[in-house]
């Protein structure tokens, strides 16, 4: 089944596009328009400002309007249809990878630390693995000991339609489905400041 899939803004994900980036994969082409999505009420307080600023601090891209996160439907491991809306009421990292990038490989350890420590406190981890065959990626995973989610952008349509230039991309969406900020390229996620920055964020 393909995945089900609403874009998020135009003006919002040029807003991301534009800050550039390096690439660890093949680039593709801008994303085509496939539907419509909501655009939040603007947040009004600092708060919002403050968390702006961190998320900067940070590395993280931000974006430009108040943005709903993009709806899709993917198929796990187990072949499974695995929505994003399933997870609304959590905080979701959204990563997006491959087994042959050498920066998706080198992060993986440090998101399954982060994880393991506080999936029960409304956080989850999407893994979202680009253009590769089934076997391959449980392979991987089985290797590697990851425990969250793992899905399967067969022919990398929610990679396009969420921007994706060059992997590991990884965007933050919060409980309430907004797209806080986008880190293109790997770190240290079970770092001091990660950390902080999660559970200040948990609903």
């Amino acid at each position: 089944m393909k995945p089900t899939i609403f874009l998020l803004p135009l003006i919002g994900l040029a807003a991301f596009l534009s800050a550039g980036c390096g690439s660890d994969s093949p680039e593709q082409g801008p994303p085509k328009q496939a539907g419509s999505a909501q655009v939040r009420e603007p947040a009004a307080s600092s708060d919002a400002s403050e968390l702006e600023e961190k998320l900067k601090r940070l590395g993280f891209q931000t974006p430009k309007e108040d943005l709903e996160a993009i709806g899709f439907s993917l198929e796990d491991l187990n072949g499974r249809e695995t929505s994003l809306s399933a997870f609304d009421g959590r905080l979701v990292f959204l990563n997006f990878w491959a087994t042959w990038c050498g920066p998706c490989k080198a992060e993986i350890p440090s998101m399954e630390q982060l994880y393991g420590e506080l999936q029960d406190e409304g956080f989850t981890i999407l893994a979202v693995n680009s253009q590769e065959p089934p076997e391959q990626v449980s392979a991987f995973v089985e290797e590697s000991g990851m425990s969250f989610p793992v899905l399967l952008d067969a022919d990398g349509r929610v990679g396009a339609v969420y921007g994706v230039r060059a992997i590991p991309t990884t965007y933050i969406i919060d409980p309430r489905g907004a797209v806080l900020g986008r880190m293109v390229g790997t770190r240290d996620w079970n770092s001091p400041e990660i950390i902080s920055l999660v559970k200040e964020l948990l609903p």
